[in-house]
């Protein structure tokens, strides 16, 4: 019997030499680069620690720096027009991709220039994906490499192309975490003060979009902002007498900015992201706040044939929160720590 291969390297390079050409960006160097960096992002580590870098690729640096607000690079390095060098640029640039900075590979006719870019100074400012892929300029091509959660990558150009990339041994790709992150924050802020509630929604996405990738598992539920008191079920946990007003704090520091505002929101997002790691459940409401965490809910097991439950306790946890939605709850995410991740939503509005 004749033996059967099978590429995933020449498989995905093809995929992506498909999305360079809807990008504008065609090119075979580049391509091969993509090729390593998608690989080596879905689970990044140097020294032993999981690092989780943003890389941006483009081919007009000094106008990119033009419309970013507050821009600074910090050019690090060149070399040939080959993907050892875009290799090189992550591997020298990732440990220091922290804090608001990204990875930049800049085409040039003949090399790749690569170093570290950022914008804005504080919390609330406009991430770079943002301003360069989401909203960017078609006439300005780009593309942003990113985990989104171990073994999951994205590949966006801001021509509009995307590809989510999974590796390992998923079971199905039902969801995708980038709807599921944006059903989650989007009900966390519906009813947080129009003025600021995008700003809010900015703060929550990048929030959240830090804890989906380092994959501890998480299950977070929210809330109506009119109900005070938590279901009975959702009671069996750390109930916080005073939640934590995120918008509040938002406020504060679109009206004074401060630095003791910053670094009060600053505080407010190292609590959260904890509480979103711990066990057990999240509260939040859909006023912007972190109302409860760390818990539990009871609920009876299946049995007889057919009734095994998929992904475990937390899988059957969300789905006994999933028939909340509606009545007592406005949406349930869970994220289970093999990077699947699901989510219902209350759709009428409340």
């Amino acid at each position: 019997m004749a033996e059967r291969f099978i590429s995933l390297r020449e498989q995905l390079g093809g995929v992506l030499a498909d999305l360079l050409n809807d990008e504008q960006m065609p090119c075979p160097f580049t391509q091969d680069g993509l090729v390593t960096v998608v690989h080596a992002l879905a689970m990044y580590r140097e020294e032993g620690r999981s690092l989780f870098p943003e890389v941006f690729i483009f081919d007009h640096l000094e106008k990119i720096l033009a419309i970013l607000p507050g821009a600074d690079h910090v050019p690090i390095g060149s070399g040939p027009k080959e993907a050892s060098t875009m290799a090189k640029a992550l591997k020298r640039c990732a440990p220091l991709a922290q804090g608001g900075w990204a990875v930049y590979i800049h085409r040039e006719p003949d090399t790749f220039s690569y170093g570290l870019l950022r914008c804005g100074v504080h919390l609330l400012s406009v991430p770079l994906s943002e301003l360069l892929v989401n909203k960017g300029d078609r006439q300005l091509p780009t593309l942003m490499i990113r985990q989104l959660a171990q073994s999951v990558v994205k590949v966006t150009g801001v021509a509009g192309s995307s590809l989510l990339v999974y590796f390992g041994a998923t079971r199905k790709v039902n969801v995708s975490p980038i709807d599921a992150l944006g059903a989650l924050t989007a009900s966390i802020v519906a009813k947080v003060d129009d003025r600021i509630r995008e700003q809010t929604y900015a703060f929550y996405l990048t929030l959240l979009s830090e804890v989906l990738r380092a994959g501890h598992g998480t299950l977070a539920v929210v809330q109506p902002a009119r109900r005070r008191v938590l279901p009975s079920p959702l009671r069996d946990g750390i109930i916080l007498n005073k939640p934590i007003d995120v918008s509040a704090l938002v406020a504060e520091l679109l009206t004074h900015g401060a630095c003791a505002a910053n670094t009060s929101l600053q505080s407010a997002s190292s609590l959260v992201s904890g509480m979103l790691q711990s066990d057990g459940i999240t509260i939040f409401g859909s006023d912007g706040t972190v109302r409860a965490y760390n818990v539990f809910i009871k609920h009876p097991r299946s049995s007889g044939e057919g009734a095994q439950a998929t992904g475990g306790a937390r899988r059957r946890t969300f789905d006994a929160l999933s028939s909340m939605v509606g009545e007592h709850l406005d949406c349930v995410f869970m994220q289970s720590q093999d990077g699947a991740v699901d989510y219902r939503r209350e759709t009428n509005g409340q």
